[in-house]
Protein backbone atom coordinates (compact mmCIF):
# COMPACT_ATOMS: atom_id res chain seq x y z
CA UNK A 1 0.00 0.00 0.00
CA UNK A 2 0.97 3.45 -0.91
CA UNK A 3 0.27 7.01 0.27
CA UNK A 4 0.96 9.75 -2.68
CA UNK A 5 1.31 13.55 -2.11
CA UNK A 6 -0.61 14.31 -4.83
CA UNK A 7 -3.74 16.63 -5.98
CA UNK A 8 -6.63 16.85 -4.99
CA UNK A 9 -9.93 17.24 -6.76
CA UNK A 10 -13.85 17.96 -7.05
CA UNK A 11 -15.47 18.74 -9.40
CA UNK A 12 -19.58 20.30 -10.22
CA UNK A 13 -21.67 20.70 -13.18
CA UNK A 14 -24.02 24.03 -12.05
CA UNK A 15 -23.81 22.88 -8.17
CA UNK A 16 -24.20 18.99 -8.78
CA UNK A 17 -20.81 17.46 -7.75
CA UNK A 18 -19.97 15.35 -10.08
CA UNK A 19 -16.52 14.23 -9.00
CA UNK A 20 -14.44 13.70 -5.60
CA UNK A 21 -11.16 12.73 -5.46
CA UNK A 22 -10.25 14.17 -1.67
CA UNK A 23 -9.33 12.48 0.78
CA UNK A 24 -11.56 12.56 4.16
CA UNK A 25 -14.33 12.06 1.03
CA UNK A 26 -16.08 8.80 2.36
CA UNK A 27 -17.70 8.13 -1.24
CA UNK A 28 -13.97 8.91 -3.09
CA UNK A 29 -12.99 5.80 -1.07
CA UNK A 30 -9.59 4.86 -0.24
CA UNK A 31 -6.89 6.68 -1.97
CA UNK A 32 -4.39 4.91 -1.38
CA UNK A 33 -2.05 2.85 -4.28
CA UNK A 34 -1.60 -0.49 -4.43
CA UNK A 35 1.27 -2.38 -6.91
CA UNK A 36 -0.17 -3.92 -9.73
CA UNK A 37 -0.29 -7.74 -8.66
CA UNK A 38 -2.49 -6.55 -5.94
CA UNK A 39 -5.12 -5.28 -7.80
CA UNK A 40 -7.22 -8.38 -9.31
CA UNK A 41 -7.89 -8.81 -5.71
CA UNK A 42 -9.66 -5.14 -4.96
CA UNK A 43 -12.08 -4.72 -8.62
CA UNK A 44 -14.67 -6.50 -10.19
CA UNK A 45 -15.61 -6.95 -13.89
CA UNK A 46 -17.21 -3.20 -14.57
CA UNK A 47 -14.45 -1.32 -11.99
CA UNK A 48 -12.22 1.83 -13.27
CA UNK A 49 -8.24 1.71 -12.33
CA UNK A 50 -6.09 4.33 -12.13
CA UNK A 51 -2.93 2.44 -13.35
CA UNK A 52 0.34 4.91 -12.07
CA UNK A 53 4.03 5.05 -13.09
CA UNK A 54 6.03 6.20 -10.08
CA UNK A 55 9.69 5.84 -11.82
CA UNK A 56 12.01 9.01 -12.48
CA UNK A 57 10.18 10.50 -16.59
CA UNK A 58 10.36 14.19 -17.37
CA UNK A 59 8.06 14.82 -17.36
CA UNK A 60 5.92 12.43 -15.71
CA UNK A 61 3.00 11.04 -17.55
CA UNK A 62 -0.62 11.60 -16.57
CA UNK A 63 -2.60 8.92 -14.77
CA UNK A 64 -3.70 6.12 -17.17
CA UNK A 65 -7.61 5.28 -16.84
CA UNK A 66 -8.69 1.42 -17.78
CA UNK A 67 -11.86 -0.89 -17.39
CA UNK A 68 -11.39 -3.88 -15.47
CA UNK A 69 -12.84 -6.80 -17.71
CA UNK A 70 -12.14 -10.05 -15.39
CA UNK A 71 -9.54 -12.41 -15.34
CA UNK A 72 -6.91 -10.19 -14.97
CA UNK A 73 -7.21 -8.34 -17.92
CA UNK A 74 -8.29 -4.65 -18.61
CA UNK A 75 -9.61 -2.53 -21.67
CA UNK A 76 -7.88 0.65 -22.30
CA UNK A 77 -7.23 3.89 -24.89
CA UNK A 78 -3.49 3.62 -25.38
CA UNK A 79 -1.53 5.32 -27.91
CA UNK A 80 -4.95 6.37 -29.88
CA UNK A 81 -6.16 2.26 -30.26
CA UNK A 82 -8.18 0.62 -27.79
CA UNK A 83 -6.59 -2.09 -27.00
CA UNK A 84 -6.75 -5.27 -24.39
CA UNK A 85 -4.17 -6.25 -22.43
CA UNK A 86 -2.95 -7.74 -19.00
CA UNK A 87 -3.43 -5.33 -16.16
CA UNK A 88 0.46 -5.56 -15.41
CA UNK A 89 1.21 -5.11 -18.99
CA UNK A 90 -1.27 -1.89 -18.68
CA UNK A 91 0.67 -0.93 -15.40
CA UNK A 92 3.60 -0.85 -16.52
CA UNK A 93 4.74 -3.04 -13.82
CA UNK A 94 3.87 -0.04 -11.12
CA UNK A 95 1.12 0.31 -9.25
CA UNK A 96 -2.40 1.50 -9.30
CA UNK A 97 -6.06 1.88 -7.53
CA UNK A 98 -9.94 1.37 -7.84
CA UNK A 99 -11.34 5.03 -8.84
CA UNK A 100 -15.02 3.67 -9.91
CA UNK A 101 -16.43 5.74 -7.21
CA UNK A 102 -14.54 8.97 -8.17
CA UNK A 103 -17.36 10.23 -10.47
CA UNK A 104 -20.82 11.17 -8.88
CA UNK A 105 -22.91 9.95 -11.91
CA UNK A 106 -24.72 7.01 -11.58
CA UNK A 107 -23.28 3.43 -13.07
CA UNK A 108 -24.63 1.18 -15.58
CA UNK A 109 -24.53 -2.35 -15.00
CA UNK A 110 -21.38 -4.14 -14.79
CA UNK A 111 -22.23 -6.32 -17.73
CA UNK A 112 -22.88 -3.24 -19.65
CA UNK A 113 -19.80 -1.74 -18.81
CA UNK A 114 -17.98 -4.47 -20.09
CA UNK A 115 -20.22 -4.80 -22.80
CA UNK A 116 -19.19 -0.79 -23.97
CA UNK A 117 -15.72 -1.85 -23.64
CA UNK A 118 -15.11 -5.10 -25.26
CA UNK A 119 -17.25 -3.43 -28.08
CA UNK A 120 -14.80 -0.71 -29.15
CA UNK A 121 -11.90 -3.29 -29.50
CA UNK A 122 -9.59 -2.40 -31.97
CA UNK A 123 -11.02 0.90 -32.38
CA UNK A 124 -8.05 3.43 -33.87
CA UNK A 125 -7.60 6.83 -34.70
CA UNK A 126 -9.31 8.92 -36.06
CA UNK A 127 -12.39 7.07 -35.58
CA UNK A 128 -11.22 7.23 -31.59
CA UNK A 129 -14.17 9.80 -30.00
CA UNK A 130 -12.45 10.45 -26.72
CA UNK A 131 -9.16 12.27 -26.29
CA UNK A 132 -8.15 10.57 -23.65
CA UNK A 133 -8.11 7.19 -21.82
CA UNK A 134 -9.99 8.38 -18.59
CA UNK A 135 -12.63 9.71 -20.58
CA UNK A 136 -13.20 6.57 -22.38
CA UNK A 137 -12.96 4.02 -19.18
CA UNK A 138 -15.88 6.89 -17.72
CA UNK A 139 -17.62 6.67 -20.66
CA UNK A 140 -18.01 2.67 -20.38
CA UNK A 141 -19.25 3.01 -16.78
CA UNK A 142 -21.47 5.71 -16.97
CA UNK A 143 -22.49 6.14 -20.86
CA UNK A 144 -22.48 9.74 -20.23
CA UNK A 145 -21.92 11.61 -23.94
CA UNK A 146 -20.31 14.50 -22.36
CA UNK A 147 -17.26 12.31 -21.69
CA UNK A 148 -17.09 11.92 -25.97
CA UNK A 149 -14.87 14.86 -27.89
CA UNK A 150 -17.63 17.52 -28.84
CA UNK A 151 -20.50 15.91 -27.12
CA UNK A 152 -21.65 18.43 -24.61
CA UNK A 153 -25.07 19.41 -25.86
CA UNK A 154 -23.87 23.18 -28.28
CA UNK A 155 -26.59 25.70 -27.40
CA UNK A 156 -28.31 28.18 -30.17
CA UNK A 157 -25.51 30.24 -31.65
CA UNK A 158 -24.86 33.52 -29.62
CA UNK A 159 -26.39 32.07 -26.13
CA UNK A 160 -24.53 31.04 -22.86
CA UNK A 161 -23.46 27.49 -22.56
CA UNK A 162 -26.83 25.71 -20.29
CA UNK A 163 -24.23 24.59 -17.89
CA UNK A 164 -21.27 25.54 -16.35
CA UNK A 165 -18.14 23.34 -15.05
CA UNK A 166 -15.85 23.88 -11.93
CA UNK A 167 -12.83 22.02 -11.21
CA UNK A 168 -12.12 23.02 -7.34
CA UNK A 169 -8.16 22.03 -6.62
CA UNK A 170 -7.65 21.68 -2.75
CA UNK A 171 -4.87 23.10 -1.47
CA UNK A 172 -2.55 22.79 1.78
CA UNK A 173 -4.13 24.41 4.97
CA UNK A 174 -7.86 23.81 3.10
CA UNK A 175 -7.47 26.74 0.88
CA UNK A 176 -8.54 26.07 -2.95
CA UNK A 177 -8.82 27.48 -6.64
CA UNK A 178 -11.35 27.14 -8.65
CA UNK A 179 -11.26 26.76 -12.56
CA UNK A 180 -14.30 27.33 -15.01
CA UNK A 181 -15.02 25.34 -18.18
CA UNK A 182 -17.62 25.17 -20.84
CA UNK A 183 -16.88 21.45 -21.09
CA UNK A 184 -16.45 18.19 -19.12
CA UNK A 185 -13.96 17.13 -21.91
CA UNK A 186 -12.04 20.63 -21.24
CA UNK A 187 -11.94 20.11 -17.72
CA UNK A 188 -10.49 16.26 -17.69
CA UNK A 189 -8.15 17.51 -19.58
CA UNK A 190 -7.01 20.04 -17.38
CA UNK A 191 -7.27 17.96 -14.38
CA UNK A 192 -4.79 15.57 -16.03
CA UNK A 193 -2.97 18.24 -16.87
CA UNK A 194 -2.40 19.28 -13.29
CA UNK A 195 -1.82 15.75 -12.24
CA UNK A 196 0.77 15.14 -14.70
CA UNK A 197 2.79 18.56 -13.85
CA UNK A 198 2.84 17.44 -10.02
CA UNK A 199 5.65 15.19 -9.04
CA UNK A 200 3.75 11.87 -7.30
CA UNK A 201 5.72 11.83 -3.83
CA UNK A 202 5.71 8.61 -2.16
CA UNK A 203 5.16 9.55 1.76
CA UNK A 204 4.41 5.93 3.07
CA UNK A 205 5.42 2.50 1.74
CA UNK A 206 4.10 -0.83 3.22
CA UNK A 207 5.00 -4.03 2.02
CA UNK A 208 5.36 -3.09 -1.83
CA UNK A 209 6.16 -6.09 -3.68
CA UNK A 210 7.59 -6.13 -7.04
CA UNK A 211 6.46 -9.60 -8.13
CA UNK A 212 7.04 -9.68 -11.92
CA UNK A 213 5.78 -13.54 -12.57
Amino acid sequence: QLVLSEPQFSAFRGQECIFSKVSGDPQAGDLSVYPASALPALCQPGDLLELLYLGPSEPPPPPHWAVYVGGGQVIHLHQGQIRQDSLYQAAAGDAGRVVSSWYRYRPLLAELVVQNACGHLGLKSPDVCWTNSESFAAWCRFGKREFKAGGELQPPAGAQPRHQYYLKIHLAGGEAHTLRFHSLEDLIREKRRIDASSQLRVIQELALVDDKE
